[in-house]
Formats: C-alpha cells, sequence, structure tokens
C-alpha cells in the first residue's frame, strides 16, 4: 500500500495498540490513522488520523476515548458517566456511526482521549475546541434520527 509516497505496515492490533498504550503511559502523544466506520461521519475509514494523549483532566460526556474493551481496542464517544461514591467511574460510550449498542469502560480500561483530528490534507481540528464540542453535542441529540443522518452522509462522503 502507498500512503503519500510511504509505505505503510500492517500491524496485528494487539502488538499496534500495545506500542500505543506503552507510549501513552510514557506520556507520549500518539497519532495514527482510523481503521473502520465505527465514528463516521467524525472519522473515516483510512483517511483520518486522531491525536491521542493520556487523559490530563476529567473525562467528559463527548470525549472521544480510546480503550479495552473485551479484549480489544475501541475508540468511542462518551455518552454517558455513571459514577458511584467508592467505586471506579463508569463511562457508556457509543460510535458516532453506530445507531444503537452501547460499550461500558471503566476508569482503569481508558488508555486515552482523542485531542485533535487530522485530515488527508494535514489540516488539525482541536478536540478541545468550542466548533468541535458544539458539532459533537448536536451529533449525539441526533441519536433518535441519526439512522438517517447516516444514510445520507454515507452517500454523500463515501
Amino acid at each position: 500500500m502507498e500512503n503519500e509516497g510511504k509505505k505503510a505496515i500492517v500491524v496485528p492490533n494487539d502488538v499496534f495498540f500495545g506500542e500505543v498504550v506503552d507510549a501513552l503511559g510514557r506520556g507520549e502523544t500518539v497519532t495514527f490513522t482510523v481503521k473502520g466506520w465505527s465514528m463516521f461521519p467524525f472519522l473515516r475509514d483510512g483517511k483520518d488520523a486522531v491525536r491521542i494523549q493520556k487523559a490530563d483532566a476529567p473525562l467528559r460526556k463527548g470525549d472521544v476515548i480510546l480503550f479495552r474493551f473485551r479484549g480489544r481496542y475501541v475508540l468511542h464517544r462518551i455518552y454517558g458517566i455513571r459514577r458511584k461514591d467508592g467505586e471506579p467511574c463508569l463511562y457508556v460510550t457509543m460510535g458516532d456511526g453506530n445507531v444503537r449498542g452501547e460499550e461500558f469502560a471503566a476508569d482503569t480500561s481508558v488508555a486515552g482521549v482523542m485531542t485533535g483530528k487530522i485530515s488527508p490534507a494535514g489540516k488539525e481540528w482541536d478536540c478541545r475546541s468550542m466548533s468541535w464540542r458544539v458539532l459533537s453535542s448536536v451529533w449525539m441529540r441526533l441519536r433518535p434520527v441519526r439512522r438517517w443522518c447516516l444514510a445520507i452522509l454515507r452517500r454523500i462522503c463515501r
């Protein structure tokens, strides 16, 4: 595979995310191109890259987190936060391209938080910016009609 004149290296997910988690644990920021459609339309398979870092502030509804779920790493948005006194926090997550199905992530399973989205042209969008937060909030509220929104967007954007 060619990507901007550089050869892509294909690495098994377990190996790749093991290295990502190690780098995040050392305080490094990690950037990689996403695979899969679960975060469409915000992230496009094989086109958009993400910048991930260890969470340095409390996570909030709307943040996109990298976490371990049922033995694999997932990059999904937080839709809810459940807190109980004396127990670890539990994040309710879902992919932006999904119409149903939630995953749950305990504090201990979160490896990092997405801080930037990078387009194929190299333009970066700060995920802590007001524009990102507003658009994310609108998309989360569209969940009841997301099926139709996604159908239209998939026809336009693919």
